[in-house]
């Protein structure tokens, strides 16, 4: 991620720097060019082919994320260890993982800081209810306030949470 942006960084202190270079003396003849405008638009056209490049990934991803998390059925993690909580909050799992593969592929990590955060915090929660042995218990419900039925809490929201994000940060990224 930082390796990217100071590749861009770089690039974009290229453009301005030889657009710099390029306004001298005009030739020899004493008079300036006669084209600055022409050197101070091409960071703008830097910037907006840098965010025309950047991937909508919310425009696939954000209905699959929206109907995963609509889809839920109701009280289906009552009891967060049973076998259709752990089924659903898989699926919704391998859903979110989906969306960190898309971002890896497209090279995008730069322009999904929080979505990247996120994805994080449902992997954290993911793996302690498998390392806290939340699977298959009968005595914990989501509503008791357990520890399990925080980890579910997040595997629930989960989707929820990246759809917004993703939005988030590609209008953070324009």
């Amino acid at each position: 991620m930082r390796r990217t942006a100071t590749a861009v960084t770089a690039a974009l202190f290229t453009v301005l720097l030889a657009g710099g270079c390029s306004s001298g003396d005009g030739g020899g003849d004493g008079k300036p060019e006669s084209s600055p405008a022409a050197a101070t638009s091409s960071p703008a056209v830097v910037e907006s082919e840098s965010a025309a490049a950047a991937p909508k990934l919310s425009e696939e991803w954000g209905p699959k994320l929206d109907a995963a998390t609509s889809s839920s059925k109701d009280d289906v993690c009552k009891t967060v260890g049973a076998k259709p909580c752990v089924d659903h909050i898989t699926e919704l799992t391998e859903l979110v993982y989906d969306v960190r593969d898309a971002i890896d592929t497209a090279g995008a990590t730069a322009v999904y800081p929080k979505t990247v955060e996120a994805i994080g915090n449902v992997e954290d929660a993911s793996a302690s209810y498998a390392e806290g042995g939340c699977a298959g218990s009968s005595e914990e419900t989501l509503a008791d306030g357990s520890v399990c039925g925080g980890y579910v809490a997040k595997l629930l929201l989960g989707p929820a949470t990246l759809s917004m994000t993703m939005t988030t940060d590609e209008l953070t990224a324009q």
